[in-house]
């Protein structure tokens, strides 16, 4: 592991119950077209026994999850603080897997899979970056997917 990844040890994967809907109807994307690659990512997760979160781009690759509170510019995003995201398809950009981590009543840490969408839908496109009201708009309907698939767990 290098400097530049932080292991998180879980003791499962779980499939949010809202993953499908959440997927589907905010975002598009068909849990059934995906099975075979979240399939995998569990498999790989839950036989490593561990999580690693990458810092730099340098250290991306499938398999690895990247603290979604942190933008390009090293400015955090207080509504995605405790989330994270992974590419679902090796070698494609989209779409992304979100994830937070949540303890076991016996204090397990196990990985949570929230929904899966585009860059853009969670980190905004070229044209709405830089417009702070626009960003604002997107942070928060995520963070209430976030919240309504808490509930869930």
């Amino acid at each position: 592991m290098s400097a530049s990844k932080i292991r998180h040890n879980i003791s499962t994967v779980k499939i949010n119950p809202q993953f499908a809907s959440i997927s589907l109807k905010y975002f598009g994307y068909d849990f059934a077209d995906y099975k075979v690659e979240i399939a995998s990512l569990i498999s790989l997760w839950q036989n490593q026994g561990y999580v690693e979160v990458y810092q730099t781009s340098a250290d991306r690759r499938f398999g690895l999850i990247k603290d979604s509170s942190i933008n390009k510019r090293g400015i955090v995003i207080s509504y995605y603080i405790g989330l994270f995201h992974a590419r679902l398809v090796d070698g494609e950009n989209d779409p992304l897997i979100v994830l937070k981590f949540h303890r076991e009543d016996n204090g397990d840490k196990f990985v949570d899979l929230k929904f899966m969408l585009d860059h853009d839908e969670i980190f905004g496109g070229i044209n709405q970056k830089y417009n702070l009201q626009e960003m604002k708009g997107i942070q928060k309907s995520i963070d209430e997917l976030i919240k309504t698939s808490d509930k869930n767990l």
